[in-house]
């Protein structure tokens, strides 16, 4: 595994598309502390609903909220890494170097978590740096915040990489996670639309939406965040994590599934 490991790392390191992403991370909180700070207000609409910055701490908690933005670089920086491996038909070097497709999806899987709460991370740190308000918002409340992001864009990750890998195609694969970062809202309210014929069905969809890394997200960007709460959300990250490695690790990590490696 050591050598895959390496390998991808290399090919991450490599990346202009990595450092293009992590300069517009940059610049786009930058961007959006600077117009606070000058009492500009300011409003973005994704699909029709609008999101309203009107201070520093509006622009905090939208970097939690990854279907507002970041969770369409961390798609897009995902989707094309692994993507490229079918483009450029590299599996195969890769299977004959590990002798395990286990090992090659663990590389991706522990690699994609990393990288997308790195963007976060970066995000978070220009806005803080940038607020002038340092001392005001480091507080508990704000550290709970910043745990639960890096373990909500951690999960995010994860299930990027397992969409990635299951597509064979590099352009799909862009598309298919984008879709699932740009239209989760919109599917969630269409879920609990033909739930509501029961309450027990209700009931179920609801639970299932506070677990997911939609939920989570909205929790974690709209309360208090306390230390049961970050609790919580680090332990349902981690569980998503588990899942999406052990569905991935029945497909690709299975001789019988129908996409293999080369």
């Amino acid at each position: 595994m050591t050598n895959v490991w390496k390998s991808d790392l290399y090919r991450i390191g490599k990346s202009k598309l990595l450092y293009g992403v992590a300069a517009f991370t940059f610049i786009i909180a930058f961007f959006l502390i600077m117009l606070m700070r000058q009492d500009i207000s300011l409003g973005i609409s994704v699909f029709g609903n609008l999101t309203a910055f009107k201070e520093i701490d509006d622009i905090i908690r939208i970097g939690i909220m990854y279907q507002k933005g970041l969770g369409v670089l961390v798609a897009v920086l995902i989707s094309v890494f692994i993507g490229q491996e079918y483009q450029w038909l590299t599996w195969q070097q890769k299977w004959l170097t590990s002798k395990s497709r286990i090992y090659i999806y663990l590389s991706k899987a522990a690699l994609s978590s990393g990288v997308s709460a790195a963007i976060f991370l970066i995000f978070q740190i220009v806005a803080l740096l940038s607020s002038g308000q340092i001392q005001g918002m480091l507080t508990p409340e704000y550290a709970g915040m910043m745990i639960s992001g890096i373990f909500i864009y951690a999960a995010l990750g994860s299930v990027i990489c397992l969409l990635s890998m299951l597509v064979k195609s590099s352009t799909t694969s862009i598309i298919v996670c984008l879709g699932y970062v740009l239209f989760s809202e919109t599917l969630i309210s269409l879920i609990r639309n033909l739930s509501s014929f029961s309450n027990a069905a209700s009931r179920l969809v609801e639970w299932g939406v506070q677990h997911s890394i939609y939920g989570m997200s909205l929790i974690a960007s709209g309360t208090a965040v306390s230390v049961n709460l970050t609790i919580i959300i680090l332990t349902n990250s981690l569980a998503i994590m588990l899942l999406s490695t052990t569905v991935d690790y029945f497909c690709f990590g299975s001789t019988n599934c129908k996409i293999m490696a080369g």
